[in-house]
């Protein structure tokens, strides 16, 4: 894979593409404002937070839809084809959460302008988490999939909180039945399994970066009774914690 071109640009309201016969390399678009592409022959409205991807020599077509138009694009080559043969190339795909899109393509961009003596290798990489996430958006078809996973991303950012699904699901909006079981859906694991799992990874690395007690580790990682952390903490690495801090140190 490589970039050929990059930028993020802002054009008037008239902006308008036309182009019959595409790029002799793909396009990417993440389209940052309504507009007007066409898709299967037709003028269609898309909505802001919006990608694109179009195979070389795949026609494309877009402007402004009555205020400007901004889009992050990128003209790149790739010696095999870049996705899956069902990929909706030249179709609109809903980024749920936008920013982590953009906030990558601007650290592909940075890069791709930089002089480090890496740029070609860290760029490549980058740009192929970018496809990838892009042709992961097709599969989610909830816009609640984004609010679970900064949940996720928070628990295992802070495992000694008093997590609580009851809690959860109302802090996202949902019942707590319907709670459980998207989190199954979206992550192949449960709620309290993940809980547990970001305890014992806080746990394994208290036992071996402090002289705390075993006690005290236990209530870092959110226990409030020793025994049950203990009866947890062997239950997933086959060692009590004091065992574990012998054989790990």
């Amino acid at each position: 894979m490589n970039i050929l071109r990059i930028g993020e640009t802002a054009h008037g309201q008239d902006f308008c593409v036309l182009r019959e016969k595409g790029y002799p390399y793909y396009l990417l678009l993440l389209v940052e404002t309504p507009a007007f592409f066409e898709v299967d022959g037709e003028w269609r409205p898309t909505p802001a937070h919006t990608a694109f991807l179009f195979r070389p020599g795949q026609r494309h077509s877009y402007r402004a839809a009555g205020g400007a138009y901004i889009d992050c694009w990128m003209h790149l080559e790739s010696a095999t084809p870049l996705l899956f043969e069902e990929f909706p190339f030249g179709k609109p795909i809903p980024l749920f959460s936008a920013e982590r899109f953009y906030g990558l393509f601007r650290l592909i961009v940075d890069e791709f302008f930089s002089a480090r003596r890496t740029r070609e290798r860290v760029n490549g990489a980058l740009c192929s988490a970018l496809i990838e996430m892009i042709a992961s958006e097709v599969e989610i078809k909830s816009p609640l999939f984004y609010p679970f996973l900064s949940l996720r991303e928070e628990i295992f950012r802070s495992p000694s909180h008093l997590w609580n699904a009851r809690q959860a699901a109302e802090r996202l909006g949902v019942s707590c039945g319907y709670f459980h079981v998207q989190y199954k859906k979206f992550f192949s694991s449960t709620f309290l399994a993940d809980v547990i799992a970001a305890r014992i990874q806080l746990a394994e690395e208290l036992l071996l970066s402090t002289p705390d007690s075993v006690e005290r580790i236990a209530e870092r990682c959110g226990y409030w009774n020793v025994e049950h952390f203990i009866r947890q903490f062997r239950r997933a690495t086959g060692v009590a914690p004091h065992q574990y801090r012998i054989r790990k140190s």
